[in-house]
């Protein structure tokens, strides 16, 4: 491994600090390998660019940020959390002495709030900005503020090796750009030849084999979008046909550290290294030489209009690749291959979409009201967020009860959950499991959804692991209760590897639990929400179902027929309940996990899952501002009448509707009664042939001759005639049998009635003698008559002061129709003569021209 010194970004050191001891922002660009991340830090402290303050170096993902500073500490010869530490969620490797500290973008956010001025900090390096995750955006836009406002001396500095720099730059008000050559080692890039269909797995194994099979040396770095495909990865290298021997290692950040550790040690055999983008950017990896890249990861998008979130398999970018092939030529000469074609790879979007256009805002939103930031739409961002995505994030905080109704403020609920370093709704559930002595439990739910499934999901036909399942389904109250004595079960097992398989649970998942449940608790410890041994404890389950509630109250859902998985959410939402939950008999529950999912019809399927069973009257008693309460005139379609009902709602979603004795609106009721019609529930005789042509003649005349401004007879229209002429009626008796015609003449102004028998008549004169009947059924008007009866025609009959021809359906003497033609003359000219000699000869005894 080379000296740091003999890095490539050491040729621009000078550059790089005279630029910031002469301003206060940089966008460096540096390719993988040139010692950006590890270098540049150690420059601005050796050169006291910071002053005697720390420099804060931001790393996107918290594997890279905990190696990084094991690196760094390492080169400058001192122990890890001294001079050098890093500080991730849960996990703090710092002192007093820290002066190079490397941490997540959320630690900083964190800083934030607890001093706005970052007082101790004198410089933030963004290390990787290319990959825009969201909050390394809301960073850099405070930061930048900061800088602008309090602290001029603040130094900034970006940092990437795909970077497009100029946007940057321009946002920081024009800084300067330096790029640094980088290595110089080649990667040779080879692509499929023709597209491969078969698994990403097993074409990453062949071509592992091949590299293997060549006999080139070192290390190979395999990229998967996730632990699925990774282990599919592992179970394919096994299989492979070669005579060396080689070390397969997993590499992913939900692996413990230590065995993370495992992808960076010294190892005697090679080691094929299957990893997620985690190492795409920032960490190193001494002694890769080749790349394999299946060239998907696994990207979330979050759907703002309809608060659903989805993860899915995605073609990564042509920078991400670029990226992941720099990971072969840091030390020497390498081979990059992918799994996809070169024209294949043209096509693929340049750079990655910002997160920013495409998360849950919730927990930012929610940090930037804390910073006094009450219009997050029109915050300075770098790429502004979806203005959608922003009222979605305030509603959910405002439902959650962390923001006042109404007005833009935290509430005192808010303050608290700012101070618990996780999703809102979690923060919320936690809070609420204070008041009522059940954190512990509220944790446990927090940890067993924040990381992969606990149990492995059953085939409908597996009937072994199904009965073995049920013994942790004996409540039908919450899913979470059923994880939980999973979760349970595993521990008192010393999550043993065969004993979990064998009841389909994930034991490596269920020792996540109990380690992020355990940061939970001390987190909440922290805050004052628990005290262990205090010996409040809740008694039964009601107490954690409200908790559960608490979080995901903006995810109520109502059953729509007892027993059956349809259910009514808010905003007008459908969804269906997963069948493998065991809450199958409440009425009302919350979901915490909503998925899209195809259907057979038009539209994409709304799925519910880990859902939790609840009361109204929790609603009632836990947020009442979010509940209206009016009578309302509703249709009761098992008595066929309008009856005044009392009507509950949360936010949109009726909870609660009573019958009220009470007289009826005579205009409420009509309109009542007309939407029901409308929507199906009874017949109407009176809407006979006679109105359905009086409506199609005024929607004609709306269409052809505009500048008379005849009203259409829009969908709204039809119903507000139906209520008119409804008024005062309760029953459906009574509206089957009342008049309508008068009711739709009065959605004409005074005189348009009149007109439409001159502009649009039901019958016209014919040439040959008495009149025809016009019909307006279809889209046109339209005769029928007989052909010979047309040639005393000299023109073609016409409507609407000669706008709009009649369509003439054409008929042999016996009635059978032979052709229709909106222009008589062009029909005589171009048609007849093709029908004529037929015509002619089977009704010879008429004249025929």
């Amino acid at each position: 491994m080379p000296a740091p010194t003999a890095l490539p970004i050491w040729k621009i050191h000078a550059d790089i600090l005279r630029t910031l001891q002469g301003g206060n922002r940089l966008v460096l660009v540096a390719p993988t390998g040139s010692g950006k991340t590890t270098q540049v830090p150690q420059m601005l402290l050796d050169a006291g660019v910071a002053g005697d303050k720390m420099i804060v170096v931001l790393q996107p993902r918290r594997v890279a940020a905990r190696t990084v500073a094991a690196r760094v500490a390492s080169e400058r010869g001192g122990k890890l959390g001294a001079e050098v530490g890093y500080q991730i969620r849960f996990d703090d490797h710092t002192s007093v002495g820290t002066r190079i500290c490397f941490v997540t973008e959320g630690i900083l956010l964190r800083w934030l709030q607890d001093d706005r001025a970052l007082s101790n900090i004198g410089a933030v390096v963004f290390d990787e900005f290319h990959e825009r995750n969201l909050l390394s955006d809301v960073a850099l836009a405070l930061v930048k503020d900061l800088q602008q406002s309090l602290r001029p001396d603040l130094v900034m500095l970006v940092m990437s090796a795909t970077l497009d720099a100029e946007p940057v730059a321009a946002y920081l008000n024009q800084c300067p750009i330096l790029v640094s050559e980088g290595q110089s080692f080649p990667v040779e890039v080879g692509y499929l030849p023709v597209p491969d269909q078969r698994p990403f797995t097993v074409q990453a194994a062949e071509a592992v084999e091949r590299i293997l099979y060549e006999g080139e040396p070192g290390d190979i770095l395999v990229f998967m979008p996730g632990r699925g495909e990774i282990n599919g990865t592992l179970d394919a290298l096994r299989g492979l046909r070669t005579q060396e021997r080689v070390a397969c290692i997993p590499l992913h950040g939900e692996l413990e550290p230590q065995e993370q550790d495992r992808a960076f040690a010294p190892n005697s055999l090679r080691k094929v290294i299957v990893a997620t983008n985690v190492a795409e950017t920032s960490i190193t990896i001494d002694g890769i030489r080749h790349v394999v890249d299946s060239g998907v990861a696994r990207v979330a998008r979050y759907d703002a209009e309809r608060g659903i979130g989805t993860l899915l398999l995605e073609p990564i970018s042509r920078a991400s690749a670029d990226q992941r092939k720099g990971r072969a030529g840091r030390t020497a000469p390498g081979t990059c291959h992918r799994l996809w074609t070169s024209i294949g790879h043209q096509t693929r979007e340049e750079r990655n979409t910002p997160e920013i256009q495409r998360s849950d805002l919730a927990e930012v939103v929610l940090l930037l009201h804390s910073l006094g930031i009450q219009e997050a739409a029109t915050f300075d961002w770098l790429d502004k967020p979806d203005p959608q995505a922003v009222l979605r994030a305030e509603k959910l905080l405002t439902m959650l009860g962390a923001l006042h109704e109404g007005r833009a403020e935290l509430t005192p609920v808010g303050r608290q959950m700012l101070r618990l370093p996780m999703h809102p709704r979690y923060s919320r559930m936690l809070i609420e499991a204070s008041q009522r002595g059940c954190v512990p439990e509220a944790a446990l739910c927090a940890a067993l959804v924040s990381g992969r499934d606990l149990l492995v999901r059953l085939d409908r036909d597996d009937a072994q692991m199904k009965g073995l399942r049920e013994m942790f389904e004996d409540s039908g109250d919450s899913d979470f209760i059923t994880l939980m004595r999973a979760y349970e079960f595993a521990k008192d097992n010393g999550f043993s590897f065969e004993r979990c398989r064998s009841h389909g649970i994930n034991a490596q998942v269920a020792r996540q639990v109990e380690q992020t449940c355990q940061q939970i608790l001390h987190a909440a410890q922290q805050q004052r929400l628990y005290e262990r041994d205090s010996g409040t404890t809740a008694k039964g389950d009601e107490a954690l179902l409200r908790c559960l509630m608490a979080g995901f109250v903006d995810q109520l859902a109502k059953r729509r027929v007892p027993g059956k998985p349809e259910c009514d959410l808010t905003e007008q939402r459908q969804g269906q309940l997963v069948r493998e939950s065991v809450v199958q008999e409440a009425a009302f529950f919350v979901a915490a996990n909503l998925r899209e999912a195809p259907s057979r019809g038009p539209n994409p399927l709304t799925l519910l899952s880990l859902a939790t069973a609840v009361q109204p009257s929790w609603i009632a008693e836990m947020f009442p501002q979010h509940l209206s309460t009016t009578v309302e005139h509703l249709f009761d379609a098992q008595n066929k009448r309008v009856a005044a009902m009392k009507v509950v709602r949360y936010r949109d979603l009726v909870i609660e509707q009573k019958a009220q004795q009470r007289d009826l609106d005579p205009i409420a009721s009509g309109r009542c009664l007309a939407e029901a019609q409308r929507a199906g529930a009874f017949d109407l005789p009176l809407m006979d042939h006679r109105l359905k042509q009086f409506i199609a003649r005024v929607d004609l005349v709306h269409a052809t001759l505009p500048e008379l401004e005849f009203p259409r007879f829009d969908a709204e229209a039809v119903t507000a005639c139906l209520a008119r002429a409804f008024k005062g009626l309760s029953l459906v008796k009574e509206a089957q049998a009342a008049p309508l015609m008068a009711a739709f003449h009065q959605h004409l102004a005074q005189g348009q009635v009149s007109w439409l028998d001159e502009l649009v008549p039901l019958s016209i004169s014919w040439p040959a003698g008495g009149s025809l009947k016009v019909s307006y059924a279809n889209e046109s008007p339209e005769v029928q008559v007989k052909l010979h009866e047309c040639f005393a025609l000299t023109e073609h009959p016409t409507l609407c002061e000669g706008r709009l021809p009649v369509t003439l359906i054409l008929c042999t003497p016996d009635g059978k129709k032979l052709a229709t033609t909106k222009d008589w003359p062009a029909f005589v000219t171009r048609e007849w003569p093709k029908h004529r000699q037929a015509v002619a000869k089977k009704f010879s005894g008429l004249l025929w021209r």
